[in-house]
């Protein structure tokens, strides 16, 4: 299996993986075997499917579903911003996709709930820094926690609504907002000389957890992405920050170190974290596991292929945009030729075995199913 496959034949293999998705949804608008988190990342990469492909196939049955979603969960929101974040990506996704500015409203309404938990100045002082700009887990009233992960998706959450603005203040407004939360993670999550979002920090206690999930990173690069966007587009300079060609640079060198850091990717090539979800050794866990771990490698190759989507559209780093194209190729590779038992159905470890096909598996492999269409 490889590119050489015509549009028609790529389209009927990434759009199988997508109807045996589908084949688990419930009544509720979800689906069967997953979290809350994990569907919105499931739904937001068959948007993105449809949007990089250039076709609208799957737009009416992600309509209905969220629609249910909806009917049970207002505005998409729960007790955790991480979890209403992840369904405010799906519904810029779907807004993009369809231009139905219900879902704007929606995500508008989840940016402001999330807002609410944004760390004020000089709130919370940890080892002589500021939190200033970090977003709270959850909306808890105990919580403590703050992570690179929730901070991250509000960033691209305000960059994008940012974009869409009409009213010039409300717009500089959202942009500062995604600024503040960008600056956070590169001052208290951010390893510069690896280039790598570590993440979060116990408000209560201090204490740091640099764990090197490669989500964190992912949606980093996604908000810096967001960011320079809505800057160049919107011709717009906030107070106190850098140019958009500062964050469209971090973008574009956390995404070099993430193709070629050995915890996260093979010899080969192949994306595995196996840091946070080994498929071999004494510390294994089985294929059947609904581990968060499974679809954390997902989140950034999406962002690989915003990014991707970005250079290509500004004409820009052509070596950077052919390292992005050879990465995502290979994923979706090794996913056709090692980790699936040929019926759309994929394993959790894209460099194989195929082993036991699962709902979250298969989450995991809609990112390549899209990302395929964004290089093309």
């Amino acid at each position: 299996m490889s590119l050489s496959l015509g549009a028609e034949a790529l389209i009927n293999t990434t759009q199988t993986a997508i109807d045996v998705f589908l084949a688990s949804k419930q009544a509720n608008g979800q689906i069967s075997g997953l979290g809350y988190w994990q569907v919105a990342n499931g739904y937001t990469a068959i948007a993105l499917h449809d949007s990089w492909s250039q076709t609208t196939g799957n737009a009416e049955i992600l309509h209905d579903l969220l629609v249910e979603v909806e009917a049970n969960q207002t505005d998409c929101i729960n007790d955790f911003n991480d979890d209403s974040s992840w369904w405010g990506i799906f519904l810029l996704e779907m807004y993009d996709l369809t231009q139905d500015t219900n879902h704007l409203s929606v995500a508008q309404n989840i940016w402001a709930h999330v807002h609410d938990y944004v760390i004020p100045p000089g709130q919370y002082v940890i080892n002589g820094t500021d939190m200033e700009g970090g977003v709270k887990w959850s909306n808890k009233n105990n919580e403590t926690q703050v992570n690179a992960i929730t901070t991250g998706l509000f960033t691209e959450l305000s960059a994008r609504l940012a974009l869409v603005q009409q009213d010039p203040a409300r717009r500089r407004e959202m942009l500062t907002d995604a600024i503040f939360g960008f600056f956070w993670i590169l001052r208290c999550r951010y390893l510069s000389a690896q280039y790598v979002v570590l993440d979060h920090i116990d408000l209560q206690t201090g204490q740091c957890f640099d764990w090197t999930f490669t989500y964190n990173t992912g949606q980093a690069i996604a908000a810096a992405v967001a960011i320079y966007d809505a800057m160049k587009q919107t011709q717009t300079q906030p107070a106190n920050s850098p140019g958009a060609g500062t964050y469209l640079d971090l973008a574009c060198n956390m995404a070099r170190a993430a193709m070629t850091r050995s915890t996260w990717v093979d010899a080969d090539g192949t994306l595995t974290e196996r840091g946070a979800y080994p498929g071999t050794g004494p510390n294994s866990k089985q294929a059947s596991e609904n581990d968060d771990a499974v679809g954390f490698k997902g989140v950034l190759l999406r962002s690989l292929a915003k990014l991707y989507k970005i250079l290509s559209r500004d004409r820009v780093y052509p070596d950077l945009q052919t390292q992005l194209a050879g990465f995502v190729q290979w994923q979706f590779q090794s996913l056709q030729q090692r980790a699936t038992n040929g019926r759309g159905q994929f394993g959790p470890w894209w460099a194989g075995p195929m082993d036991l096909p699962t709902s979250h598996s298969q989450l995991a492999a809609l990112d390549v199913m899209a990302a395929i269409h964004a290089i093309q």
